[in-house]
């Protein structure tokens, strides 16, 4: 036995490491905020809408929108109608799709607003195949002209056009083999978001592992389990920037853990701690116009950094 651990050991000594990308330049800018100070959001749930440079925070049954500035522009709660919002993703057209639990008849379902959040209509789900009867989504996005619903603990994703007519399955699960097929409900699915290609990103924390399933059916993932500068311990979000660089969410790290556009782990920051920059549990995270947004329990709201590329680049 000793002599076996001692040849794994020396095996593990001799692979080569991973190669490490330069490291990016994070600098912490503010906290998304009021001019009362900052908002202080518990774990919200955060959208982009690139093309009006706006983040949307979703908390506590509110609705808040910020300018490129972190600054608040316009807050709402959704119509008693809807019951909980769950989840949101603001359109080009200005107008906004909600994943609430209807009252009436029961149900999760979608719903479409005004930038106001003054309700516009449902988005009708049809032709959905009879396998998926079952499907019991509790996450949206939008990407590409298209609405993504995902049935998280199902590992399951289901992509409709944006006027809800049935496109296309992604069963996870399945494409990760056998083994976790069969113990779908034990890993399940974190977190997921869409990136401006397309591309399906999604964290597994059973499996320490992000992912990306390309909009060609091509799926990578990357990440391994430890404590070590690069490595996953609890994940929750992830996002991907104008340059391709990834950004994955430790709760257990207290940080942001960077990756190049070729997986190659560049920088982790954030850590917790009392001082403006430091984080406490992020779970939910965007990117886009070279600022990052992280979400954070403990009532420290959402900070935003700003990220800067390598040199050579």
């Amino acid at each position: 036995m000793r002599v076996r651990l001692a040849l794994a050991a020396a095996l593990a000594i001799a692979l080569p490491a991973a190669p490490r990308a330069a490291p990016v330049t994070t600098e912490y800018l503010y906290n998304l905020a009021t001019s009362t100070g900052d908002v202080r959001t518990n774990g919200a749930l955060l959208a982009i809408d690139s093309a009006n440079k706006e983040v949307y925070a979703l908390a506590d049954g509110v609705v808040r929108v910020f300018n490129e500035s972190g600054m608040e522009v316009y807050s709402f709660s959704p119509p008693p109608e809807l019951g909980g919002v769950q989840a949101l993703a603001p359109l080009e057209s200005g107008d906004m799709l909600l994943l609430s639990y209807n009252r009436e008849d029961q149900q999760m379902g979608v719903f479409r607003a005004n930038f106001r959040g003054e309700l516009v209509g449902r988005v009708e789900l049809k032709g959905f195949p009879p396998e998926l009867a079952d499907f019991k989504f509790n996450s949206l996005a939008e990407g590409k002209g298209r609405l993504f619903l995902g049935d998280l603990g199902n590992m399951r994703i289901v992509v409709t056009d944006i006027e809800g007519n049935f496109l296309q399955l992604h069963d996870i699960a399945a494409m990760l083999g056998e083994d976790v097929a069969k113990k779908r409900a034990d890993y399940g699915l974190k977190s997921f978001r869409v990136n401006r290609n397309g591309d399906i990103l999604f964290t597994i924390q059973a499996l320490f592992k992000a992912y990306i399933l390309y909009a060609d059916g091509t799926l990578r993932g990357f990440g391994q389990r430890g404590s070590a500068p690069g490595k996953f311990n609890v994940i929750a979000g992830i996002a991907q920037d104008e340059r391709g660089y990834l950004y994955v969410t430790d709760m257990l790290k207290s940080a942001v853990i960077v990756f190049d556009p070729e997986f190659r782990f560049s920088k982790e920051f954030g850590y917790r701690g009392r001082h403006r920059g430091a984080i406490v549990a992020p779970v939910d995270i965007v990117a886009g116009d070279g600022k990052v947004f992280v979400s954070q329990f403990g009532k420290r709201g959402v900070a935003v950094f700003k990220i800067q590329p390598p040199p050579e680049e």
